[in-house]
């Protein structure tokens, strides 16, 4: 449905698939009128909710309404499309109306409320200049928005998957943007410092690690992902044991916790319990969850592609970028109009440099699992990082990695960040130093690919060094070429421990002895790869094609 705003009248239309247009939601929602509305007096509104332009009170009026009805089309349309429309039409630069000023319409419902304080935060954190009393509204109108979740008072409700994810999502921005906020002691006045100093509890690390586990336990989602994706409990919600992830509102909240505490300790640099947490996923479903929401789909394979990359996995890592890039190619085209698009672009970019990463720090070929973009844009970046480019690994890696961040308080007596670690160039200092030590190792490979026996006096000559460095070098491509590799279907911190080096050797009274360990390529799953490929783009034609223009089927 594409909505448009008619200035004349203030008529929100809307346009059908024959292209007949008809009023949308402000046609059927209940007038709320300055001398009255919806036959209920307006005596108790205050000067702030007259100043509410009455397109704004319509569109809560029947916001309020769908969500009581757990109407998700109607909910989907107004979140998505209509919320952002009157963002840019009437608060572009300012805030929406708080949720005390806009209660009276709503009759004051507590829950919709804190939803509708979760889009106004949101819509405010779109501001640079961001003031602490926003920050601090936005921790508590979380906490009583998941503990309505956890004391069972959204039983009634239900949410477009969408919008749970974008809670979650925006839960974990909040957070991370709060400890960067908070490291940032430099121009900070008195009173900024002090309030920080008092308020250790706000975007705790324990408190919000504490909140996703609890609304993961809380929707059962984990039992119910263990059996088959269906319910271990009763159905009966008056019963003891009511399952609640019977309620798709309950289950989709706890299913995107998990990826949301993949993200976060993807930000704390714990790479091996960011893969922990995803061990219940369906990966090996016909129809996962994280698949009905692109920038789930998009943020999950991101997360754990780069958390596969800092343990060496490479093999690993180039199987979830390599099969994402190509989801992204078959889905932007549909998302262009979606406020999820440069989200989902900008992603795109930094999988595309987080893979040519991989590829120059692995023996992997890159016809082995690349998509035809990063031959197209990163050819001579990937042959400038095969031949030891420090500069240019360094420049993708700080574009490309998350946004680390720190769990333990600055000193505030100190007033300097130097003092202060900095998880950024820490991180970026643990990636140069294995950067170093492979920087030497494909040129070594090249040359074993050469011979089949050879003496180590004459390898050391050739790489312009002595025979006991030499001698270390070779160890080091031998420690660096075994790795850990996993399988799409089955839970990502699994895998074979095997040689990924392309070449064996052992050394034999000082002579190098090599023989080849490549395996044949697999033809037939680039074939199919290809067909699947192919027909993907068929059903896009036939689907845009229209019916009188295709040809006749014989």
């Amino acid at each position: 449905v594409v909505l448009r705003l008619k200035e004349a009248d203030g008529v929100i239309m809307s346009s059908n698939a024959n292209g007949v247009s008809s009023l949308d939601w402000r046609s059927r929602a209940t007038p709320v009128t300055a001398d009255g509305g919806r036959g209920a007096s307006t005596e108790g509104w205050s000067e702030e909710l007259h100043q509410v332009p009455d397109g704004v009170r319509h569109f809560l009026v029947y916001f309020c309404a769908k969500f009581r009805e757990a109407n998700i089309v109607e909910i989907h349309n107004l979140y998505e499309d209509v919320f952002s429309k009157l963002s840019s039409r009437y608060y572009k630069g300012s805030e929406w109306p708080s949720a005390e000023v806009i209660a009276p319409l709503v009759d004051h419902d507590e829950t919709f409320l804190l939803l509708y304080n979760e889009l106004c935060y949101r819509h405010a954190h779109a501001n640079p200049q961001l003031s602490l009393k926003v920050r601090l509204g936005a921790w508590e109108n979380y906490c009583e928005l998941f503990n309505q979740f956890l004391n069972n008072k959204m039983l009634e409700y239900d949410l477009p998957p969408s919008w749970l994810w974008d809670i979650i999502d925006e839960f974990v921005y909040q957070f991370e943007a709060w400890c960067q906020y908070r490291s940032r002691l430099k121009n900070k006045s008195e009173e900024e410092i002090e309030f920080l100093r008092d308020s250790e509890h706000i975007w705790n690390v324990n408190t919000v690690l504490q909140y996703l586990h609890a609304l993961v336990n809380k929707s059962n989602v984990c039992p119910w992902l263990f059996n088959g994706n269906v319910p271990v409990g009763s159905s009966n919600p008056s019963d003891d044991e009511f399952d609640l992830s019977w309620l798709a509102v309950y289950r989709y909240a706890g299913y995107f916790s998990i990826i949301g505490l993949l993200r976060i300790h993807c930000l704390l640099q714990d790479y091996r319990l960011a893969l922990m947490v995803l061990q219940p996923l369906d990966f090996d479903a016909s129809n996962p969850l994280y698949t009905h929401v692109s920038a789930c789909h998009v943020s999950l394979y991101y997360y754990m592609g780069f958390a596969y990359l800092m343990m060496r996995r490479y093999s690993d890592a180039v199987r979830v970028f390599s099969t994402t890039l190509m989801h992204i190619g078959r889905i932007k085209q549909y998302h262009t109009r979606s406020y999820q698009y440069e989200q989902i672009n900008k992603r795109n970019e930094q999988m595309l440099a987080l893979l040519s990463i991989c590829f120059a720090c692995s023996p992997l070929q890159v016809e082995q699992g690349s998509p035809g973009l990063l031959r197209e844009k990163y050819s001579d970046k990937l042959s400038k990082l095969r031949s030891g480019d420090l500069a240019l690994f360094e420049e993708l890696f700080l574009y490309a990695s998350p946004k680390f961040i720190s769990p333990s308080l600055p000193d505030y007596d100190s007033h300097n960040e130097g003092k202060s670690v900095d998880p950024a160039k820490l991180q970026l200092e643990l990636f140069m130093n294995e950067v170093h030590q492979q920087v030497l190792l494909p040129e070594i490979r090249s040359y074993l690919q050469l011979y089949r026996a050879i003496s180590l006096g004459k390898l050391a000559r050739l790489m312009n060094t002595d025979e006991a460095t030499f001698r270390s070098h070779l160890l080091a491509l031998k420690h660096k070429s075994w790795s850990e590799v996993g399988h799409a279907e089955y839970p990502p911190l699994l895998g074979e421990f095997r040689s990924i080096a392309g070449v064996e050797f052992y050394i034999d009274k000082d002579v190098v002895h090599i023989a080849d360990a490549d395996v044949s390529p697999k033809y037939g799953e680039y074939f199919i790869a290809q067909i699947e490929r192919l027909d993907d783009l068929s059903s896009a034609l036939r689907q845009r094609t229209p019916s009188s223009q295709r040809p006749a089927q014989r």
